[in-house]
């Protein structure tokens, strides 16, 4: 075996590793999943709801990830499948964060005034790493979206030289 096709086994076992944890973490926020109308009932602050499914979500596009990553693991002529979801995702993505810190920030205040069951949830009982993962997902996203922004400058730059190039060579 070539030390390519063991590099793609190698990450082909990470990322299968990768999968399971994020199907457990589905898992486990469905189990524990709360309603609008529970969320409701135990606090006036029901900005944790938009919290919670930004978390939910989170997990589902990284399981969504790396299932597409072991698509071009085994094909990888199929690497344009990867680019398709990056293209799409990156974007999102770093706008519905982006919406998390807004409905995070408003939970905060709404929480430090009510002082009721909203210090039970995950983003205020754990503060610290509520915001790394926030932070992370920021500089993931926009990682993304400064990745594709260069791909496209660099295909424009290409077709233009080659354009220019083209031109040149007919006034030659």
């Amino acid at each position: 075996m070539d030390s390519s096709k063991r590099l793609r086994v190698l990450g082909l076992f990470i990322t299968l590793i990768g999968i399971l944890y994020y199907i457990f973490q589905i898992y486990l926020y469905f189990s524990h999943w709360y309603s609008l109308n529970k969320i409701q009932d135990m606090t006036s602050c029901d900005q944790i709801f938009t919290i919670e499914l930004w978390l939910l979500s989170q997990d589902c596009l990284w399981l969504l990830s790396l299932l597409l990553l072991v698509i071009v693991l085994a094909k990888p002529e199929l690497y344009k499948l990867l680019l398709c979801f990056l293209y799409l995702m990156g974007p999102v993505y770093f706008t519905w964060t982006v919406v998390a810190i807004g409905y995070y920030s408003t939970f905060l205040a709404c929480c430090k005034e009510e002082q009721d069951d909203c210090t039970g949830f995950y983003p205020y009982s754990k503060p610290a790493s509520f915001i790394l993962l926030l932070i992370v997902s920021l500089v993931f996203s926009a990682l993304i979206g400064v990745y594709l922004i260069a791909l496209v400058v660099h295909s424009l730059w290409r077709y233009l030289s080659a354009r220019f190039s083209h031109y040149t060579d007919l006034i030659s």
